[in-house]
């Protein structure tokens, strides 16, 4: 009995190793499957279209904007550029919103420049994010997923921000860094039917229509911050523009930190645009993200949603940006994003 009771200990131990070793390999499968799919993923942008209807009776203009976010460019990033080539050959664009961390390292200048030279044809505006001052350094998933102790802040810049922000000015982009500004853009409208004013047009036939588009402007008033990451954040004074209910209220900010969001909705804005979260970056099916990485709650990690402060309402779109880290480049149920918002 001995021997049975020692050998079928040892066959349920064989048994359990045999599989705590699959377990193991499975595990290792999967997650080298889940690697090899990330990686994959976050070459794979889509543009995410939203639109926002406000109140009719502001006169508010139809538009398009395009938001992008977080490029967290170095070199290698091909796609980037070829998907903003894309859309803006393929889609009616009316501005452009950039809400940070274009850089991932001092390297990411020239391909930057190239990944932004289709959008700086349009009127736009932006904002900064903690990587556009201080390039990005490894940082553990551990720490990323769960935290831990913060790392040494730094207070000396070491990326191109200020020839970025030069190449956004020459462009004519409206800077709002801890700024506000006012800004009328021009609109074009859907297309109306002309009736030729031929006089060869032969008796009963139809006259003939020339489509052209109807032009007409809106004006754009802004708030908006340095990043709220960084505690660089200072909401300014809205000009006298924002009281006017025919202009559209928008607030441009990195990092979407609920202090930001707060204030910026009882000012009244009706348009939020932030970055920052990457959409979690890492994504569970039926979950979502797993952290935002600041204070937002985890269901506002991508997406236009509804935000309310008080008695007031802000429509806040969090993009889930276009790159990653160059020491995390992997997306998981998170594919990198741009977007564009139509408001009807």
């Amino acid at each position: 009995m001995t021997y049975d009771v020692h050998t079928s200990s040892l066959n349920i131990a064989g048994r359990a190793f045999k599989g705590v070793a699959y377990t193991t390999l499975g595990m290792g499968l999967a997650g080298a499957s889940a690697l090899a799919w990330g990686s994959f993923e976050r070459r794979w942008p889509t543009l995410r279209h939203v639109h926002v209807t406000l109140d009719p009776s502001r006169n508010i203009q139809p538009l398009t904007i395009l938001h992008v976010s977080d490029l967290h460019m170095f070199p290698g990033q091909d796609f980037i550029e070829d998907f903003l080539r894309k859309v803006t050959a393929t889609n009616h664009i009316d501005f452009v919103v950039s809400t940070g961390d274009n850089f991932s390292s001092v390297d990411g200048l020239v391909p930057l420049m190239r990944a932004y030279k289709p959008l700086l044809d349009y009127p736009g505006a932006y904002v900064l994010g903690s990587n556009d001052y201080y390039s990005q350094m490894p940082k553990s998933w551990a720490r990323y997923l769960v935290g831990g102790h913060p790392q040494k802040a730094r207070t000396t810049p070491d990326l191109p921000w200020t020839e970025l922000t030069s190449a956004f000015h020459e462009a004519g982009w409206t800077n709002l860094t801890n700024r506000a500004d006012t800004l009328s853009i021009p609109v074009v409208l859907a297309p109306v039917a002309r009736v030729s004013s031929s006089s060869t047009i032969a008796p009963g036939a139809s006259s003939p229509s020339i489509h052209e588009a109807a032009h007409t402007s809106q004006t754009l008033s802004f708030i908006g911050t340095d990043d709220a990451h960084l505690n660089r954040d200072r909401l300014p004074i809205p000009l006298d523009s924002w009281a006017n209910q025919q202009n559209l209220r928008i607030g441009l900010t990195h990092a979407p930190y609920t202090r930001v969001l707060n204030a910026m909705t009882d000012a009244g804005a009706d348009l939020i645009f932030a970055g920052h979260t990457h959409g979690g970056q890492i994504g569970l099916p039926g979950f979502g993200a797993i952290v935002t990485n600041c204070d937002l709650p985890r269901k506002y990690a991508k997406g236009l949603h509804s935000w309310r402060y008080g008695t007031h309402q802000s429509f806040v779109n969090v993009s889930a940006g276009l790159g990653t880290s160059r020491y995390a480049q992997v997306r998981i149920a998170t594919r990198p994003e741009a977007t564009l918002l139509s408001i009807a």
